[in-house]
């Protein structure tokens, strides 16, 4: 008898663990359920995300091609208003900005002053290729790290790029293959840019144009 009522416990017990088990089970799914639909409301927002990061990149591009063509819009009517000395004046703002004096460079924004760098020694940092020589945002990347000892933000690589295609005028222009943006140089731009020496910039100051473009 003393068995059989051992057995009948341990069924019980058996039958309570089955029951605990279930449980455990169900609170198991539900979690999961909930992960899941945490998982899925995520994707969605990352794709809501993507959807506008895009449509600001587009609306970023339009704002640019503008800037740059009331740029060239005001470079014209400044070099109409100026009378030109090829044997003294820079061809390029681009080249104006290299040749910036000392006393002057407080006057320029981080960017700027960026690019400035950058153009000073073109030929060191960018490459030789058909159209002439192109820089890519990886190396603009790298050569601003290892200027102020930090990596500079997406965003900040972009404008510099932008500076150096607006002020480098014909001679510079931004193209985007496989995903990666450029600035190609032409050969002409960039003798022109190696020729230029910060000291030979006198007394002379960067044009109210080339200022403005901030």
């Amino acid at each position: 008898m003393t068995s059989i009522e051992d057995l009948a416990a341990r069924i019980d017990e058996l039958e309570d663990r089955v029951d605990e088990l279930e449980t455990d089970t169900q609170q198991l799914e539900e979690t999961v359920d909930a992960q899941a639909q945490t998982i899925a409301s995520q994707r969605e927002e990352l794709s809501q995300y993507n959807t506008h990061t895009q449509d600001l990149e587009a609306k970023l591009d339009a704002a640019s091609d503008h800037r740059k063509h009331l740029q060239q819009r005001l470079y014209a009517v400044g070099s109409s208003d100026t009378p030109t000395d090829e044997s003294t004046t820079p061809t390029s703002p681009l080249q104006q900005l290299i040749q910036l004096p000392s006393k002057a460079l407080s006057k320029l924004t981080a960017n700027q002053e960026r690019a400035r760098f950058i153009a000073k020694d073109i030929r060191e940092y960018a490459t030789n290729v058909p159209a002439g020589f192109a820089l890519d945002s990886s190396t603009i990347r790298t050569v601003l790290h290892a200027k102020e000892g930090r990596t500079p933000h997406t965003q900040t690589v972009t404008r510099v790029m932008d500076f150096l295609d607006d002020l480098g005028k014909e001679g510079v222009k931004i193209v985007k293959r496989r995903g990666t943006k450029r600035v190609i140089f032409s050969e002409h731009a960039v003798s022109e840019l190696a020729e230029t020496s910060p000291a030979s910039a006198g007394g002379s100051g960067i044009t109210d144009v080339v200022m403005g473009w901030r």
